[in-house]
C-alpha cells in the first residue's frame, strides 16, 4: 500500500536465550527437589520401621518385605500429591506462611490417603496377606519424619543464608514503611541478598494491631506519627516505602520528614506488586514528583472483566500510538484481549518503541506464566502502521483493509508556543486530521470513535486550544447524523509526557538550573498518564452522540511549588538550583479551566467521568469556517487562521501581534 507501512506483530514471540535459560534453571531446581524428596521419603519410612520394631525386628522377613513394598508406594503417592498441589512450583527462596500451609496440606492429605488405603488393606485382607497389614504406628512416624525433613530441607538453607548475610559489612541501615506482604518480601530479601546494599532494622505501619509486635524478627514501631522517633532510635540512613498504593499525602509526609533529617527515601516499582512481590534489581527507585502529584487511589467503576467484555475480540485503532497518551492506551488495551490493535503513528522511532515495548511485555508475561504453571498469553495481534492521519488516501486504506471497530484518536499537536508560530499546522493536523478520520469512521461503520481533547479548548487563549475546540465541534456535528458513537474526552496536563512542565523541570535540574517558571501564580491540573488512559478507555464504553466527557482532575497545583518540590526531591536546595520567573509565553494562561460558565456537568455512571452539556452547533457557520480555513491552511496564512478562529463563537482571543 502506498503511504502506509504496516507489519503484523504477534504477541507470542520465539523464546529468547535468557528466557530459555531461566526455564532450564527452574527445571533443574524442580528435578533436584524431587530427587531430594525421594531420598527423604525412603529414609523416613525405614526410620519409622527402625523405631517401631527395633533394628532386630527389621531383619524379619515379614517386615522387611513389607517395608520394601511400602517405600516405592509412599514415594509415588507423595510425589504425585506434591506435584498436584503445586509444591514443586514454589520458589522456596520466597516461601512464607501461605507456602508452608500448602505444603502441610500436601503432607496431611498424603498421609490421610495412605492411611485410608492401608487401613482398608488391614481389615479387608486375610492373614494370608499379612504383609499388606502395615501397623498404624508406621504411618504416623513416616508422616511425621517426612514432613519434618522436607520442611527442614526447604527452610534450613534459607535460615542459614539469612543469618550469614544479615550483618553484611557496608549495608545501609533502613526503615521500612509498610509491614504487609511487600515489606515482608523486602525484609527477607535484604537478609538473603547483601548485594542489595541495605539492612532492614524495623517497620512503620498504619495498622494499630501490628504496633509493638514483630514481623520477620523486626519491630513495628507504630504509624507515621512514630516515623521520626524510629529514624532516630534505629539510626537509619534510608527509608523504603514498600507499597506503590500509598496515598500521595502520606508519601509527601514521609518525604518531608525524611528530607528534614537528611534521610534518603525510596519506593517500590509497580512491577514489584504485579509480579507477586518478587525482589530484583529494578524493585527500588527514587520517589518521583509523579508519586506526589497523583491522587489517592479510587476503585475503577469498571473491572478488568467489564473492560475485556467491552473491548475483547474487537479490532481497535489508536492514532498517535507512540505518544504519551496513545502509547499508554495501547499498553492497557493490549491487556484486554483485542482481536487486533492497530498502532497508527507517523514517527517511526515512536512506533518502533511502542511495538518493542509491547513485545517485551508479552514475552515477560509468557515467562511469568510458565514459572507459575499457568498457560502463556494467547496469540493476539497488533499491527504497527507508519502513517499520517492527514494523509487521506493512506488512512482510507487502513480503514478498508483492517476494518477497525473502535477508534481512539490521540494524535494531535499539543505544544502551545510552537503552534503559535505555526497556526496553519495546528489547524491542518488537529482540525482537518480529526475531520478526515471521523468521516472515515462514519463511512466504514466504526462502532465507537473517541477523540482525546484538552482543557486548553475551554475559552482558548492559544491556537492549539482553539484548534482542539474546533475539533470537538467537528466531532459533535458529525455525530448528529452518524450511526457511529462519537465522543470527546477532555482532561488537563499528563505527568511525565514529553515536553510537559515536569519533563522540562527535570532536565533543568539535571543541568544544574535555573528552573524557569512563567509566573509565580500559574497553576495547572495534573493527572498520571495511566489514570488518564484508563478513564478514557472507560469513557469509551458510554453510548454517545457527540458528547464531551470531562475527567475529574482533582485540585490544581501551583507551578512554583511544583518546581520547589522537584528541586527538593533531587536532593538539592534552592540555594544550589535557582528558580527564575521568565513571564508568560504567547497563548499561555495563568490557570486552566475544565468548562465554561455556560456548560453544565452531569455525573455519568463512571467515577471521575462527567458529561459536559454543549450548545447546539450552527452547522452552516461551521461549514463556512472549515471552507475558509481550508484555503488559509493551504496558503499557510497564519494571521488569517487566527482571525478565522477568533470569529468563531468559542471565546478565543488572539494574542497581540507583538507576542506572536
Amino acid at each position: 500500500m502506498s503511504g502506509i507501512g504496516s507489519t503484523p506483530g504477534r504477541a507470542r514471540l520465539p523464546a529468547r536465550s535468557g528466557v530459555a535459560g531461566a526455564v532450564g534453571n527452574r527445571r533443574q531446581a524442580r528435578a533436584a527437589a524431587v530427587i531430594l524428596d525421594i531420598f527423604i521419603i525412603g529414609f523416613s519410612t525405614m526410620a519409622a520401621y527402625a523405631i517401631r520394631f527395633g533394628f532386630v525386628g527389621m531383619v524379619q522377613a515379614k517386615y522387611l518385605y513389607q517395608m520394601m513394598m511400602l517405600v516405592p508406594t509412599l514415594i509415588a503417592a507423595r510425589l504425585l500429591l506434591n506435584a498436584a498441589l503445586g509444591v514443586y512450583r514454589m520458589m522456596w527462596r520466597y516461601v512464607g506462611l501461605r507456602e508452608a500451609l500448602r505444603f502441610m496440606r500436601s503432607a496431611a492429605v498424603g498421609s490421610a490417603l495412605v492411611s485410608v488405603v492401608l487401613l482398608f488393606l488391614r481389615y479387608a485382607t486375610s492373614e494370608r496377606y499379612e504383609f499388606l497389614q502395615v501397623p498404624i504406628g508406621i504411618i504416623i512416624l513416616e508422616g511425621t519424619f517426612t514432613f519434618g525433613a522436607i520442611m527442614g530441607s526447604r527452610f534450613l538453607p534459607r535460615i542459614l543464608a539469612e543469618r550469614t548475610n544479615s550483618t553484611g559489612d557496608g549495608a545501609q541501615p533502613t526503615l521500612l514503611v509498610g509491614a504487609g506482604r511487600g515489606g515482608l518480601a523486602i525484609a527477607r530479601e535484604a537478609a538473603l541478598n547483601p548485594a542489595l546494599g541495605f539492612e532492614a532494622r524495623g517497620f512503620i505501619d498504619d495498622d494499630p494491631s501490628k504496633h509493638g509486635r514483630e514481623v520477620h524478627g523486626l519491630r513495628v514501631y507504630g504509624g507515621l506519627d512514630a516515623l521520626e522517633d524510629a529514624i532516630h532510635e534505629l539510626a537509619v540512613s534510608a527509608v523504603i516505602v514498600t507499597t506503590s498504593a500509598i496515598a500521595p499525602a502520606q508519601l509527601l509526609r514521609i518525604v518531608d520528614t525524611a528530607r528534614a533529617l537528611g534521610i534518603q527515601v525510596r519506593t517500590v516499582s509497580r512491577a514489584f506488586e504485579l509480579l507477586d512481590h518478587r525482589v530484583d534489581a529494578d524493585t527500588l527507585r527514587e520517589v518521583r514528583i509523579e508519586d506526589l502529584l497523583s491522587r489517592d487511589p479510587v476503585p475503577p467503576s469498571l473491572s478488568m472483566d467489564d473492560l475485556v467484555g467491552a473491548y475483547g475480540g474487537k479490532r481497535i485503532l489508536v492514532t498517535g500510538a507512540g505518544g504519551s497518551i496513545g502509547s499508554e492506551l495501547c499498553r492497557q488495551l493490549a491487556r484486554m484481549g483485542p482481536a487486533q490493535l492497530l498502532l497508527v503513528e507517523r514517527d517511526e522511532t515512536n512506533l518502533f518503541e511502542i511495538e518493542r515495548e509491547l513485545s517485551s511485555d508479552v514475552a515477560r508475561s509468557d515467562e511469568n506464566a510458565t514459572s507459575s504453571g499457568a498457560e502463556p498469553a494467547g496469540d493476539a495481534l497488533w499491527v504497527p502502521i507508519l502513517a499520517d492521519i492527514c494523509d487521506a488516501k493512506a488512512m482510507n486504506e487502513v480503514f478498508a483493509r483492517h476494518r477497525p471497530e473502535v477508534v481512539f484518536h490521540a494524535a494531535a499537536y499539543k505544544h502551545v508556543p510552537m503552534m503559535e508560530r505555526f497556526p496553519h499546522e495546528a489547524v491542518r493536523n488537529n482540525v482537518f486530521g480529526t475531520l478526515r478520520l471521523a468521516e472515515m469512521a462514519d463511512q466504514h461503520g466504526v462502532d465507537s470513535f473517541v477523540m482525546i481533547s484538552t482543557d486548553k479548548a475551554v475559552r482558548p487563549s492559544s491556537v492549539m486550544g482553539a484548534s482542539k475546540r474546533l475539533a470537538e465541534m467537528v466531532v459533535q456535528q458529525l455525530a448528529a447524523r452518524s450511526r457511529t458513537s462519537f465522543s470527546c474526552v477532555r482532561f488537563g496536563n499528563v505527568l511525565g509526557s514529553r515536553g510537559s512542565v515536569v519533563s522540562i523541570f527535570r532536565a533543568q535540574i539535571q543541568q544544574g538550573g535555573p528552573v524557569t517558571v512563567t509566573h509565580p501564580d500559574a497553576v495547572r491540573y495534573f493527572m498520571t498518564v495511566g489514570e488518564a488512559a484508563h478513564l478514557v478507555i472507560q469513557a469509551g464504553t458510554l453510548g454517545s452522540r457527540g458528547e464531551v466527557y470531562l475527567l475529574d482532575m482533582g485540585e490544581p497545583v501551583k507551578i512554583l511549588e511544583l518546581a520547589r518540590q522537584m528541586i527538593s526531591l533531587s536532593g538539592a536546595t534552592e540555594a544550589s538550583i535557582a528558580i527564575e520567573i521568565i513571564g508568560t509565553r504567547p497563548g499561555e494562561k495563568l490557570f486552566e479551566e475544565l468548562k465554561t460558565d455556560s456548560e453544565e456537568l452531569e455525573q455519568t455512571p463512571l467515577r471521575k467521568v462527567y458529561r459536559c452539556s454543549l450548545g447546539a452547533i450552527d452547522e452552516p457557520a461551521l461549514r463556512a469556517t472549515l471552507e475558509r480555513l481550508t484555503f488559509l491552511v493551504r496558503a499557510k496564512d497564519g494571521d488569517g487562521v487566527r482571525d478565522c478562529l477568533a470569529a468563531l463563537d468559542i471565546d478565543y482571543r488572539r494574542p497581540p501581534a507583538a507576542m506572536v
